[in-house]
């Protein structure tokens, strides 16, 4: 795998610290992390992120604004977009989709699920 910078947009310390070990258990993964939206969108800007994961359930403005807010800025509208909620209802997985995000991960995380859909959409990406 190559390198990827890989942005999480995430309020909770405890996924945060999940995530940050599942990426490093593996080569080739940078970790930038936000634990409240805005400053994701600053650092979506700023570092321009391989790819980003992003808690629907965040503090001032859901997931969903901060995607829209991602998509209508030129610098970070072709960024692939992962959802991440606790949300799993059919209902709740398709509206994320209607909205943008490339994939929509279910909490608690499938580890296995989890690398096989970053893997996925970053060689969609790259088509």
């Amino acid at each position: 795998m190559t390198n990827l910078t890989i942005l999480y947009i995430e309020d909770n310390p405890t996924n945060v610290r999940l995530i940050s070990r599942l990426l490093s258990s593996r080569p080739g993964f940078h970790l930038i992390t936000a634990h409240e939206p805005y400053l994701g969108l600053q650092l979506a800007e700023q570092h321009r992120p391989d790819l980003i994961l992003l808690d629907i359930n965040l503090p001032g403005i859901d997931g969903f604004e901060v995607l829209k807010r991602l998509k209508e800025t030129p610098s970070c509208a072709d960024i692939p977009t992962i959802a991440i909620s606790a949300n799993a209802t059919e209902s709740y997985i398709q509206k994320g989709k209607e909205a943008g995000f490339a994939e929509y991960i279910t909490k608690p995380i499938d580890i296995p699920d989890f690398f096989s859909t970053i893997n996925e959409v970053t060689q969609r990406r790259k088509r």
